[in-house]
């Protein structure tokens, strides 16, 4: 039991891994409403995420000029294992 709370206070020491916020992105419904489609955290612990969390903290509806920027593209999960060349 001993090490299991010492697990618990590393964990607690340590939560870079924890988002600071979301980029929830969400599709209308055929009932008019909106269902979720996914979420992109965002962490403090890295610069990059850091600079536009701080930047739609400052002004929530920015996240809307998101979408002026964004580039999407949709890759079908290949069958095989790997596409390392180990053999």
């Amino acid at each position: 039991m001993a090490l299991a709370k010492r697990q618990i206070a590393v964990a607690a020491q340590n939560d870079s891994w924890k988002a600071q916020g979301f980029l929830n992105f969400y599709l209308p419904s055929k009932d008019g409403s909106t269902r979720k489609l996914g979420a992109i955290p965002l962490r403090s612990s890295k610069p990059a995420e850091m600079t536009l969390l701080e930047w739609l903290k400052e002004d929530p509806t920015r996240a809307e000029n998101i979408l002026l920027k964004l580039s999407i593209d949709f890759r079908e999960v290949n069958d095989e294992a790997s596409s390392f060349d180990l053999f």
